[in-house]
């Protein structure tokens, strides 16, 4: 579920400083290279960064990818083909989805282009899609984050699918805000033009045919227009949130109020699918939902939210303060409702859709015929599952890499 994200690494001093040590001597110090002029020192960085920027975004289309050495227990597609696979849907499964990525990952939203968005069954569901970045913060260099703008610009150019969410900082700890306009976006049409608001990480690679077959066959009772669902693979958290932070805050640290609860689920990592009545359920509060969570318990706000729908308005429900987020003591609270009324969401937890890679991560199990969600893959790992022959008929037509 959580994601660590190491600190910056530290260099030590060279054991000689040239410039003041008494040892060194004239000639070496007359050599000295002369300075660099800081316009021209942050003109040669920004234009490096722009061209570091369009190697990685045309690097995929212009050399083969490396071949993938896959583990003997990567896949397992011995049993018998479910035979819901072969059955078509009666009407295409139309979903609003948004990518979660870093505003320098070029590379990693062309191999998604390339790998699975690519020729996806229009038979089966028909997707409208946005990656989702915030403001480039490389240091203080202006001049430099400008750039990375323009580099973002250029992408937009060729594929106009590119979500910049400029109020939004592009740091780990603001994630849980731009999941939040994500779900602004995927709300812009009107809730009876689609059927799932769906937020997936980039390192997430789905089978969009199998997921509407299984939403169709495995899930048929649930009503996304009409009723509030949430898909995922889900976890276990007891952390509730009230909102109490702006939105026009430049503190990377604020978060919402954090209170306790009793248990509910959480989409854990890989994704989730909100139905497009939650979805529009869920912004129609005012004010907003807290969406001021600090990474990595960005996805427990979603579980938080649909749970806090419910169960605010439960008076048996006991919420109190935590040790680690108020001062002593513990004591009960009365959350305010977020809406007038209780919402009562029904929970997928797609145990055998949605996992881990093999080996990588807490729900890891072998890919196998219904995996349709997977999460913890490489760009090279993408690009070579979608031409598997188990898999490759999903898409309406071959991969050009």
């Amino acid at each position: 579920m959580f994601k660590f994200l190491s600190g910056p690494r530290r260099y030590e001093p060279l054991p000689v400083d040239l410039e003041r040590s008494s040892s060194v001597s004239p000639n070496h110090q007359s050599r000295r290279l002369p300075a660099i002029p800081p316009r021209l020192r942050n003109l040669i960085i920004a234009f490096g960064l722009l061209f570091l920027g369009w190697l990685l975004f045309h690097r995929s289309t212009e050399v083969p990818p490396p071949a993938v050495k896959w583990g003997p227990d990567d896949f397992n597609f011995t049993a018998q083909r479910p035979r819901y696979l072969d059955v078509s849907v009666d009407r295409p499964v139309v979903i609003r989805l948004t990518i979660m990525t870093r505003v320098d990952e070029f590379e990693r939203r062309h191999a998604l282009r390339q790998a699975m968005l690519d020729g996806v069954s229009k038979k089966h569901v028909h997707i409208a899609y946005k990656f989702v970045v915030g403001r480039p913060v490389m240091g203080d260099n202006s001049s430099t984050n400008h750039t990375m703008l323009q580099a973002i610009g250029k992408e937009n150019e060729l594929y106009d699918d590119v979500l910049v969410v400029e109020e939004i900082k592009d740091v780990p700890k603001r994630l849980s805000e731009k999941r939040y306009a994500a779900l602004k976006w995927s709300a812009s049409v009107p809730e009876h033009q689609y059927d799932w608001a769906m937020t997936m990480d980039s390192d997430t690679f789905c089978r969009f045919r199998l997921l509407a077959q299984r939403l169709r066959y495995i899930y048929p009772a649930v009503n996304p227009r009409e009723q509030p669902a949430l898909v995922g693979r889900m976890g276990g958290h007891l952390v509730y949130y009230e909102n109490t932070v702006p939105d026009d805050t430049e503190d990377d640290d604020a978060e919402d109020h954090i209170i306790k609860g009793n248990w509910y689920s959480f989409p854990a990592g890989i994704g989730y699918m909100l139905s497009s009545n939650l979805t529009a359920t869920i912004l129609s509060a005012k004010p907003a939902l807290p969406h001021h969570v600090n990474y990595p318990s960005d996805d427990v706000m979603i579980g938080a939210w649909v749970a806090g729908l419910k169960n605010f308005h439960d008076p048996s429900i006991k919420f109190e303060t935590t040790k680690e987020h108020d001062d002593p003591p513990i004591r009960q609270v009365h959350p305010k409702p977020y809406l007038p009324y209780s919402v009562d969401t029904t929970i997928i937890d797609d145990k055998i859709g949605w996992h881990d890679f093999k080996d990588h991560g807490g729900f890891e199990k072998p890919t196998g015929w219904e995996s349709a969600c997977v999460h913890r893959m490489t760009s090279e790992q993408m690009r070579a599952f979608r031409k598997l022959d188990e898999v490759k008929h999903e898409w309406e037509r071959l991969p050009d890499y």
